[in-house]
């Protein structure tokens, strides 16, 4: 009896694609993914290149210059122009530089709205730097961080549940794809979905009617999320609210039409639990959802864009981080969010058959 239901659990087990893929590939697609995060990062020793710019032969700025060639983990770029340095963190050329004057506080350009995990450690060890390039122990350093002209100023104080909240509003609101898969299965399963087709509607508002309302529970479950940020924890938004919701409904857009590309595939709902959640964890993975995508090499940010979870990040960074934020600066992510829900309905509706 009990070799018997070994053998039985054993064989449903091993027919249960989903849940290997649960037990044994989605861990190593975590220490891939992870694995390639850091892999070009600190613990390789690569130095980081922050630019610097200094009058020629200024002792004081040839100082600074040398220790910062000196510290672990940096390494001087020499820069044209003081204006130089700071279009070229505004671009994202580097994270940082250094604008060393021939008298007076340092300054440190740097994106000031970026995550603290970031920023944090950077303005310190840079800040050491100055102090020991400008002979200076005592504080206050002779040094003042200013987010360089082309960003726009973030807050004063961000929370963060700024950063917070819209990372797990991305993440579990695609989570309303696997419920929009189950549905169809499950009535498939029970004959309603070919009762439904039996009755004098068209196709077509049958489809309709069997997502809309998956659509609208996916629209209060992000503004119940924003509510609660704002309104338990402190959240603020510091761009134009209205750029905020059209956001969130062309988020909600997308990950309902790629539940309709998953429902597409057919399955059972079993097969849909155990398969959907792993595809949309990595999804939020690469995204940046569990993982600021800014701490990522090159490589992997770009991967990063293939994913629909990157691009709402960035708006909705934007909008709750950075003052004076609306429809044009967040036009470009609405857009290609808006591209990933017509590709991922265009091809699920390629894909369903109506009768399986």
């Amino acid at each position: 009896m009990i070799g018997a239901s070994i053998r039985k659990e054993t064989q449903l087990l091993l027919r249960d694609r989903g849940r290997l893929i649960s037990l044994f590939a989605l861990p190593v697609v975590f220490i891939l993914v992870f694995g390639s995060m850091f892999k070009t990062g600190p613990d390789r020793g690569e130095p980081q290149p922050i630019e610097i710019w200094h009058e020629p032969n200024d002792a004081r700025g040839l100082a600074v210059e040398r220790a910062l060639s000196m510290a672990p983990g940096f390494t001087a770029k020499p820069a044209s122009s003081a204006d130089a340095v700071r279009r070229d963190v505004a671009n994202e050329v580097v994270r940082a530089g250094l604008i060393v004057p021939a008298s007076g506080l340092v300054e440190l350009s740097i994106d000031l709205g970026a995550p603290l995990q970031v920023r944090a450690p950077l303005q310190g060890a840079l800040t050491d730097v100055v102090m020991i390039g400008t002979g200076v122990a005592i504080a206050p350093p002779p040094m003042h961080a200013v987010t360089p002209p082309g960003i726009a100023k973030p807050l004063d104080d961000i929370s963060a549940f700024q950063i917070t909240v819209p990372g797990n509003a991305v993440l579990f609101g695609f989570f309303i794809a696997m419920a929009v898969a189950i549905s169809f299965a499950s009535e498939r399963h029970t004959g309603t979905w070919r009762r439904l087709l039996a009755s004098p509607v068209p196709r077509w508002q049958a489809l309709i009617g069997k997502l809309v309302p998956y659509y609208l529970i996916s629209v209060v479950q992000l503004g119940f999320l924003f509510g609660i940020g704002a309104g338990v924890f402190g959240m603020t938004v510091a761009g134009s609210v209205p750029a905020l919701v059209v956001v969130s409904l062309s988020v909600s857009l997308c990950s309902v039409s790629f539940g309709l590309l998953v429902a597409s595939f057919g399955g059972t709902e079993k097969q849909i639990g155990s398969i959907v959640p792993v595809v949309l964890l990595v999804m939020g993975l690469v995204g940046g959802c569990m993982f600021p995508r800014i701490l990522m090499p090159a490589a992997m940010q770009r991967i990063g864009h293939a994913v629909p979870h990157s691009w709402a990040l960035d708006a909705y960074t934007d909008l709750l981080v950075r003052t004076g934020t609306g429809f044009g600066q967040v036009a470009l992510p609405i857009a290609a969010i808006t591209a990933f829900a017509v590709a991922f309905a265009g091809f699920g509706l390629w894909r369903f058959r109506f009768e399986r």
